[in-house]
């Protein structure tokens, strides 16, 4: 293989770009992006007590492109009872913190290199992987290649000393683009860009598949930062890291915008019928739980599970304030329910809530 890549500076040039190609892909997938809006919007249950759930899938899916062995059983488990030896686990934890850091960054700041840099950091912490430098650009050559047992590169990044200068020209693009196109076309411009410059000795993939949602919350195109895409594309990453390499070796540009909306209108129909059945399950077991016991920390209690559907009696009364005999006797009304099942130790219980992991793990 030749020597590293020269990649082009944004926005890219006239001509490049053939939005006729992809026009039907757009309408729907921003289509389908509303319906997904106004679907949170209406929900019986307030985002906020869904979304880490949604976050930490996001981070599983994330990883597993990189090869992190987890389970969302085994996440959700490990909050309940850490274990900071697992490296896997840590790896998914790490993404999680670095996207709530980001999410909470870009409520009051734009994008900078301050911001890559503390992401980069919060994904890097504790017993994972540890690349040369943490929370800086690479000063050295870095390479892409094949998850097989060869490991033949596929693509070599830009030239470490053109790593700033892409970076700081991405982040100008990202915080005022000077082209017309529409902001999930600039999604998919943003993306390819960041994997493409590769600006990190480890970790690129994952940060730069955090910028998906976070480039569209930033551009107001969510109203939460609840809208993940790493799962579709683990499904079909043959296709993902092919049609991102044929940018490079081809110029291709369209076709990859094409498979990215078309990644978004499957996640948005995907997470639309998830909302509509964590709403249903939602009223049916509130009201269920209501009756039984006959008070608002009953309805406290049920949202605590939407958050963290595995979960310990001591966790629940820490969220709640509520005391610790009332939240042992509204989990023994709802084990006896079977909305819930337990593990039955004499101390320490994990109570699980199977039908929204159900749900969950679709």
């Amino acid at each position: 293989m030749n020597g590293s890549f020269n990649a082009s500076l944004l926005p890219l040039k006239s001509g490049i770009i053939d939005q006729a190609s992809f026009l039907d892909e757009l309408i729907d997938a921003t289509a389908k992006l509303e319906v997904y809006k106004e679907k949170i919007r209406d929900s019986k249950l307030d985002a906020s007590w869904f979304m880490p759930t949604l976050q930490q899938k996001e981070a599983l899916a994330s990883s597993a492109l990189e090869g992190t062995q987890a389970t969302l059983d085994g996440v959700l488990i490990n909050q309940v009872t850490p274990n900071d030896k697992d490296k896997n686990l840590n790896e998914v934890n790490n993404y999680y913190s670095a996207t709530v850091h980001g999410y909470d960054t870009l409520r009051r700041h734009d994008f900078s290199n301050d911001f890559f840099f503390d992401i980069h950091k919060a994904l890097m912490e504790g017993n994972v992987r540890k690349p040369k430098v943490i929370g800086e650009y690479r000063t050295e050559q870095n390479y892409i290649g094949k998850s097989d047992a060869s490991h033949a590169i596929t693509f070599i990044p830009p030239a470490p000393e053109k790593v700033p200068e892409l970076m700081e020209n991405l982040i100008q693009y990202i915080n005022a683009p000077e082209d017309h196109l529409r902001p999930l076309v600039r999604t998919a411009i943003v993306h390819a860009q960041f994997e493409t410059i590769h600006p990190f000795m480890d970790g690129n993939g994952r940060v730069g598949r955090m910028l998906i949602p976070m480039y569209l919350f930033f551009q107001k195109q969510i109203d939460l930062p609840c809208f993940f895409i790493s799962e579709a594309l683990e499904r079909d990453k043959i296709k993902y890291y092919t049609l991102l390499n044929n940018i490079r070796s081809n110029g291709d540009w369209n076709e990859w915008i094409r498979f990215f909306l078309t990644t978004v209108i499957r996640q948005c129909t995907k997470y639309i019928q998830m909302i509509t059945d964590i709403n249903t399950l939602y009223e049916k077991h509130l009201d269920i739980a209501t009756e039984m016991a006959r008070s608002s920390n009953m309805v406290d209690v049920i949202n605590v599970l939407y958050q963290h559907p595995v979960v310990s009696g001591k966790k629940i009364a820490e969220l709640t304030n509520i005391p610790q005999t009332s939240i042992n006797r509204y989990l023994a009304l709802l084990v006896d329910a079977k909305i819930l099942f337990t593990d039955n130790k004499r101390k320490n219980r994990t109570y699980y809530y199977y039908e929204l992991l159900d749900i969950l793990r679709a």
